[in-house]
């Protein structure tokens, strides 16, 4: 038997043991960085920390008992790190009476329901972002966006619809979620519900109530600036 020849089966026997398997069950640590530490498979795209986010929006409040109100306004976000950012949002309103408010005020009822219209909405919350993720979209584009909670104070003017249109101002707490879509480097898409829970002073015509308890729900889609921070 040659040389060359013992080389040879002494490589398929080799070949045949299970060392493959066996790697897989126990993962290498090579060097200094062990199987262990590796968290993050890619680089961050689109970066959040130390912008600023310059943004308008477009909602509706559509869960209220007797209207229903179209909302426009105003957004800021500062971005301290890629997870936390505080934000300030201003709304402007138009509420129009939804089917029961108009079914209670007619001929057939007779009763002028306890509404308040709203005129403006002011907020100032925490932004917790704690998901960035991709979305594959038809196997043609790849979507960057992160999810992000809210919490904060709030602080609503509302106008009686009944005969006597008092004016109230309403302090409270908002809370919420949302989703940002990147549309590029600086650009981006908001979509996001919050819901403010105010305490309000109601005068109404035939009586009072100090302590009414409201909720406004806010729909909205908006569209958002980061520009490149300063080096």
């Amino acid at each position: 038997m040659s040389a060359n020849f013992a080389r040879g089966l002494l490589g398929a026997a080799l070949a045949l043991l299970p060392i493959p398997a066996l790697a897989q069950e126990n993962p290498l640590d090579l060097g200094v960085l062990k199987d262990r530490d590796i968290k993050v498979v890619q680089k961050l795209l689109y970066p959040k920390e130390g912008r600023n986010e310059f943004g308008v929006q477009l909602g509706w409040m559509p869960f209220d008992s007797y209207t229903s109100t179209p909302v426009g306004g105003l957004n800021y976000v500062r971005h301290f790190t890629e997870e936390w950012g505080l934000e300030v949002a201003a709304n402007g309103g138009y509420s129009l009476k939804n089917f029961t408010y108009k079914q209670l005020e007619s001929d057939a009822y007779g009763i002028q329901p306890d509404a308040y219209a709203h005129l403006a909405d002011i907020a100032i919350d925490a932004q917790w972002s704690p998901i960035y993720a991709k979305l594959n979209w038809r196997g043609k584009k790849v979507i960057h966006h992160d999810v992000y909670l809210l919490g904060g104070g709030a602080f609503a003017i509302e106008k009686a619809m009944m005969p006597d249109g008092s004016t109230t101002f309403s302090p409270g707490g908002t809370v919420g979620a949302g989703m940002r879509f990147f549309l590029n480097k600086e650009s981006v898409l908001r979509v996001q519900i919050r819901d403010d829970l105010l305490v309000q002073n109601r005068v109404k015509t035939a009586d009072s109530q100090a302590n009414f308890l409201k909720q406004n729900v806010i729909l909205s889609v908006g569209y958002a600036r980061m520009p490149k921070k300063d080096k």
